[in-house]
C-alpha cells in the first residue's frame, strides 16, 4: 500500500475531449454566434418599447440581422474549405482560412461600434 488515493493517476489518464470533433464543434460555435447576432437584430428591429423605453429602431436592427447571416456565412464556408475529404486528413488552418472569420468578426465588432455611436448622436 503506497498511501496514494486511488485517484491519483485519473488525471493522468484524462485525454480531453475528442480531436477529432473539433471541426464540428468549431462548425456549431459559428452557427451559435451567428444565431445569437441575428436574434438580437431581429429584437432591435422589432424593438422592445416595454423593457428599454425606446421605439423599435428598424434600420440597426436590419444591420444587425444581416451581420448575424453574414457570421453564420463565414462559419459555413469555412467550414466547407477546411473539411477533411475522403483519404485525405484535415490539413492544418493557414492565415487564408482564417482570414475571412478574422475580418468577419472585426467587422461585427466595428459595425456594432459604430450602431452605438450613432445611437448615442
Amino acid at each position: 500500500m503506497t498511501g496514494a488515493p486511488p485517484t491519483a493517476g485519473a488525471a493522468e489518464d484524462y485525454e480531453g475531449p475528442d480531436p477529432g470533433m473539433a471541426a464540428e464543434r468549431t462548425d456549431l460555435a459559428w452557427s451559435r454566434s451567428g444565431l445569437a447576432i441575428g436574434a438580437c437584430g431581429v429584437v432591435v428591429l422589432k424593438g422592445l418599447p416595454a423593457v428599454t423605453g425606446n421605439p423599435s429602431a428598424p434600420l440597426a436592427g436590419a444591420v444587425i440581422l444581416v451581420l448575424g447571416i453574414l457570421t453564420w456565412g463565414l462559419g459555413r464556408w469555412s467550414a466547407e474549405q477546411r473539411r477533411a475529404q475522403p483519404g485525405r486528413p484535415r490539413a492544418p488552418a493557414r492565415w487564408h482560412d482564417l482570414a475571412p472569420a478574422a475580418y468577419g468578426t472585426a467587422g461585427v465588432g466595428i459595425a456594432g461600434l459604430l450602431l452605438i455611436f450613432l445611437r448615442a448622436a
